[in-house]
């Protein structure tokens, strides 16, 4: 098991390091100048260039890339050229809110996903099977922008049980926080669980016509211990991988979400820094992105390969 974790580990980390790369040429060669934000409209063209030799934007482009190597090797962000705090803290803080947003929603969505698809799987009636099916597709096919208002005018607007906007963290006061949560949260979670109902569905249907599935049911055992000792076991795999990278993705930012409600987590904070060009930011933000992928997805195949031993024995023998 070591053996195999270090070989993930390893094919993982171009995921941080080929982002990060791109991430620098395309910021300095897109159009758009952090110092000439920084100054202002009324700065004149010295005052401007002053403060791209303080920042070291004169430099070569080659200058430039080794002194952020450097920094990357280190792990030091600097501080935002705007905020002027050490961008290590302002992306953990806004990191923990979306993490909370996240786990939120990952957790509405797992209770109702795969418990659906596996229902959806299992259940005799086909005229429900196609109904959840149709659900779900349309959940799939249906923005975020799309459903998160119309979960304001429902709830906000017309109920009025919700708010619509804002954040309280848990520490001050954890129920206002679960209430203020409780929109966003539910907006990400129902949309994740259409995906997530359509992997479970597939998946079990799957894993009932797989060979051990017809050895067991020769061998005369229950259709209920099949389904829940053989088929749930082997559907699971796929379903945790989903779970997975809709994980990282929700952690990597629910830019969408954090806009229309006001959230001040990690997606919010990386658009603000992308309209201020605010290099150091952008840079901590996406770093922290990729760290939390490759993370996840490492331990998305850890979990795939103890529920089921042939991934471990499939990626020996390739």
């Amino acid at each position: 098991m070591l053996s195999y974790i270090g070989k993930r580990l390893l094919a993982l980390l171009p995921t941080v390091a080929v982002p990060m790369l791109l991430l620098f040429f395309m910021l300095r060669i897109s159009s758009g100048d952090p110092a000439a934000v920084l100054a202002g409209e009324d700065a004149t063209a010295e005052e401007v260039n002053a403060i791209r030799e303080e920042l070291g934007l004169n430099d070569p482009l080659l200058v430039q890339f080794f002194s952020w190597l450097g920094r990357m090797i280190t792990l030091n962000f600097g501080d935002s050229l705007f905020l002027g705090q050490p961008v290590s803290t302002l992306v953990i803080d806004a990191f923990i809110v979306t993490s909370q947003l996240a786990i939120c929603a990952l957790v509405i969505a797992i209770i109702i996903g795969p418990l659906l698809g596996a229902f959806a799987a299992s259940t005799k009636f086909r005229a429900l099977d196609s109904g959840l099916v149709v659900g779900s597709a349309l959940g799939v096919a249906m923005p975020t922008f799309w459903l998160a208002i119309i979960g304001i005018f429902i709830f906000g607007v017309t109920l009025n049980v919700l708010p619509v906007s804002g954040y309280v963290a848990p520490s001050e006061d954890f129920g206002q926080f679960f209430f203020y949560m409780a929109l966003p949260a539910i907006t990400l979670g129902v949309l994740e669980a259409a995906t997530f109902f359509r992997y479970s569905r597939n998946a079990v249907l799957d894993a009932k016509h797989q060979p051990f599935v017809q050895t067991a049911r020769a061998q005369g055992l229950g259709e209920g211990t099949i389904v829940s000792k053989y088929v749930f076991r082997a559907a699971m795999a796929p379903v945790v991988t989903v779970v997975g990278l809709s994980a990282a993705s929700l952690l990597g930012g629910a830019v969408v979400t954090e806009e229309i409600f006001s959230i001040p987590g990690l997606g919010d904070t990386l658009l603000t820094a992308v309209g201020r060009r605010d290099y150091p930011l952008i840079e901590g933000s996406i770093f922290l992105i990729a760290i939390v992928f490759v993370l996840i997805n490492l331990l998305v195949d850890i979990i795939c390969a103890i529920i089921d031993p042939r991934i471990r024995y499939q990626k020996a023998k390739g």
